[in-house]
């Protein structure tokens, strides 16, 4: 018999067997929507099953306690199982996003070796002289210094996220609950205290553009 909302409040709320075998049955209910939302993104296509299946148990399980925590919350203006269900979507794609943001971090930035000049906003592509090499290296070594020094760790992911992942600006604006402006003011003040901080260490931009852009003569 489908539980009437009273009835699973009164069930949720118990101490005994009658909980257990009502979070018990929510959490096969939800569950199956939260795999089959899991299953039908394409950023998570590479993920096996098994893989999907425990991760949509995890955010389950965060759900069914945020649920019992907000029981008092319920006004019964709609089934049980649709505030429950809305629940556990919002947690599963604000937990989803936020992993996302997660890996965008200073390590994907250095790691992929992002030019010079897409960091200081610069357009050139042309490959450096071999024989400046380790004056590059140098010049290098003071920009990572400055982003994990001078930088906010805001400004590093947005820099990360927008130049290195690709991501764009409207999308990362999505992950971080704030709007394209917002981004772009992010975007412009690292970029300037980049430069501002490196010209103090004595490496000016047309210095530093110069030499990320040299080509064997």
């Amino acid at each position: 018999m489908e539980r009437t909302n009273a009835m699973w409040l009164e069930a949720l709320q118990d101490d005994g067997p009658r909980q257990a075998e009502a979070l018990a049955d929510l959490r096969r209910f939800l569950k199956r929507g939260v795999l089959g939302y899991l299953r039908t993104r394409s950023d998570l296509g590479n993920l096996a099953d098994a893989e999907l299946d425990q991760m949509s148990e995890d955010f389950v399980q965060e759900a069914l306690l945020k649920i019992q925590n907000n029981l008092h919350t319920f006004q019964g203006k709609s089934k049980f199982t649709t505030w429950a269900t809305k629940i556990a979507a919002n947690l599963t794609i604000s937990e989803l996003r936020r992993s996302k943001w997660r890996d965008l971090s200073l390590d994907a930035l250095t790691e992929a070796g992002m030019s010079l000049q897409e960091i200081l906003g610069g357009d050139s592509t042309q490959s450096p002289d071999p024989h400046t090499q380790s004056e590059r290296q140098q010049v290098w070594a003071a920009i990572v210094d400055v982003l994990n020094n001078d930088l906010t760790e805001r400004q590093r992911q947005v820099m990360a996220a927008v130049q290195i992942q690709h991501i764009p600006m409207a999308e990362v604006a999505r992950l971080l609950d704030t709007n394209v402006n917002n981004i772009y003011k992010i975007m412009h003040d690292a970029r300037l205290k980049l430069k501002n901080r490196l010209l103090a260490l004595g490496f000016s931009t047309d210095y530093i553009l110069n030499l990320f852009s040299r080509t064997p003569g």
